[in-house]
C-alpha cells in the first residue's frame, strides 16, 4: 500500500489499525489485538478469519480504520488525529457501498498538497470506477457526541460525494 504509506509518513505519530468484522448473527467483534501499521498487520486483518476454517460461518466486514496517533491517544487527550483513514463497507448506501475516507488537518494538507493529491490519484487509478470527493469540515474529539471523524456515517458520506466530486 505505497500510497497509504506515503500519507502515513506525513505525521510523526505512530499509526495503528482497528478493524470491525464479525460473524453473521453474532453480536461481537472478531479479535485482532493491537495492530501497528505494518505489512504483517495488514495481512493479519485481511486473512485471520478468512482462511476457510470458520466452519461455514459468514464473516461480515464493516470497516478498518487507521489512526495516527492511535484512537486511544486521541480519545484520552481530546485531540484530533493527525491522520484518519477508513476503508468502509456500508451495504445500505445506494451508490457508494464501499469506499476509503482520508482525513487530515487542513494545515497538514496545505503543507503537502502536491504529495497528497498525487497519492490519492494513484489510489483512484488502482481502484476501478472510483472517484475522489473532497470536503472541508471540522472535527474535534472533545465535543464527544457529534462531529467526531471516527463517527462519520453513511448519510454524511453520501452528502460529501454529492456535494463535490473531482
Amino acid at each position: 500500500m505505497p500510497s497509504l504509506d506515503a500519507l502515513i509518513k506525513l505525521t510523526t505519530a505512530q499509526a495503528f489499525m482497528r478493524t470491525f468484522q464479525s460473524y453473521e448473527f453474532e453480536n461481537r467483534w472478531l479479535g485482532f489485538g493491537r495492530m501497528k501499521w505494518s505489512q504483517e498487520n495488514n495481512i493479519k486483518w485481511t486473512t485471520k478469519y478468512w482462511n476457510g476454517n470458520a466452519e461455514d460461518k459468514i464473516i461480515l466486514f464493516f470497516n478498518t480504520e487507521i489512526w495516527a496517533p492511535d484512537w486511544n491517544w486521541v480519545c484520552d487527550n481530546d485531540m484530533p488525529p493527525d491522520l484518519f483513514i477508513r476503508l468502509y463497507n456500508y451495504p445500505t448506501l445506494k451508490n457508494i457501498k464501499e469506499g476509503l475516507i482520508v482525513a487530515m488537518p487542513k494545515s497538514l494538507y496545505n503543507k503537502n498538497k502536491v504529495l497528497v493529491d498525487d497519492e490519492l490519484r494513484k489510489l483512484v487509478n488502482q481502484i476501478p470506477d472510483s472517484t475522489i470527493s473532497t470536503s472541508t469540515q471540522s472535527w474535534w474529539p472533545g465535543w464527544r457526541t457529534w462531529n467526531e471523524i471516527g463517527d462519520i456515517n453513511n448519510q454524511e458520506i453520501e452528502k460529501i460525494v454529492k456535494r463535490k466530486s473531482r
